[in-house]
């Protein structure tokens, strides 16, 4: 969320011109826990209980995965007595967390706002005479409260979320641990319990982990990640219009754009065509690249779309340029777009779409 956090602060400068882990254990999860005692008329000998009462003990401890398991292994063994005391951790382990999360706070009021405004420039790129006037006299003043009242619902739902952190830390080493533990025993038959599922308490560990975090539709949050990862090879400047762009889109309520690198090459040689050779336009002079769809396809892939500008080589003016122009600003808008590169040369900028 820091980068598309980021990302909208470039469009709020656009209108006014984002463990326990497998080796540490993490405080404030793990507490004494009585072994549990043997069932009435258990034959179960004494020395059993005490075994695992020190065995659950070292679990608690215990700051390496494989030492861990090794104790599990080892409780397991024991029988009931063993596997009361490893389900009786998970269980604490999972309790503890569970009364520390709480829901968020209401935010209706401004869910409310945020889809009127949603609702405005939705109209303004369906309306079929859209005008440079439009754009900016409308477009941009909703757009500027939208990214206002955004920014003020996640401050507070971010605020809430922080206070999770160590629980969310502390999750993410059990997630770990019990993912780990259910793989092995696959394999390893002793570390399979015979009285509980690894795989319900994975479910259950999982599910409050995502109770840790601030809710996100999953194919907007794995888009965005995916483009973080293809984010580290390219330019800052290219990759900051695009994550610009996602922003606007998630801020209209439209879904973010993966980045295409190829898209990305082919933008940018546009933009250095037009600077290198003087001209500015869509189809080009050049021999086999005439239209943005020749050029995509010369460099591996499809478009489209495409905007161009020329004049500055600040992100934002650029951005600010699409936006205010009825056409551009219903291409970056556009829900049948699925695919974005931008490229950048001097001052030409090339912004390229996919299907």
């Amino acid at each position: 969320m820091r980068y598309l956090l980021g990302a909208i602060g470039i469009l709020a400068c656009l209108c006014a011109c984002a463990v326990l882990d497998g080796a540490e254990a993490a405080p404030g999860i793990a507490a004494e826990q009585p072994a549990a005692a043997a069932p009435e008329g258990s034959s179960a000998s004494a020395e059993k209980i005490k075994q695992a009462r020190q065995l659950g003990a070292e679990l608690r401890t215990a700051s390496s995965m494989e030492r861990r398991l090794r104790v599990v292994k080892e409780l397991i063994a024991l029988g009931a007595e063993g596997e009361a005391a490893v389900k009786g951790y998970f269980d604490q382990q999972l309790q503890r967390v569970a009364a520390a999360i709480k829901p968020p706070p209401s935010t209706e009021a401004y869910d409310k706002r945020i889809e009127e405004l949603r609702k405005i420039l939705a109209e303004l790129r369906a309306d079929a005479n859209l005008t440079k006037e439009k754009t900016q006299q409308i477009g941009l003043p909703a757009l500027d409260e939208l990214t206002n009242v955004y920014n003020r619902r996640e401050a507070i739902i971010q605020s809430h979320y922080q206070k999770f952190s160590r629980s969310a830390e502390a999750l993410r080493g059990l997630v770990q641990f019990l993912r780990t533990l259910q793989d092995k025993a696959e394999s390893d038959p002793a570390l399979q319990p015979q009285s509980f599922s690894l795989a319900e308490y994975l479910k259950e560990a999982e599910k409050l982990l995502e109770q840790t975090q601030p809710p996100m539709n999953p194919q907007v949050r794995e888009i965005l990640e995916e483009n973080e990862k293809i984010a580290r090879e390219l330019p800052p400047d290219e990759v900051a219009g695009m994550r610009a762009l996602n922003a606007m889109r998630i801020l209209c309520g439209l879904m973010p754009l993966r980045i295409d690198p190829k898209l990305v090459a082919v933008a940018r040689g546009h933009s250095q065509d037009m600077a290198v050779h003087g001209f500015f336009a869509h189809e080009s002079p050049l021999p086999g690249k005439k239209t943005p769809q020749d050029r995509a396809k010369l460099g591996g892939t499809t478009a489209s779309g495409e905007n161009i500008y020329v004049g500055s080589n600040v992100t934002k003016d650029a951005i600010r340029a699409w936006f205010l122009s009825p056409g551009h600003h219903k291409n970056m808008l556009s829900e049948s777009h699925k695919r974005q590169g931008l490229g950048r040369y001097g001052t030409h900028w090339t912004q390229l779409f996919g299907q």
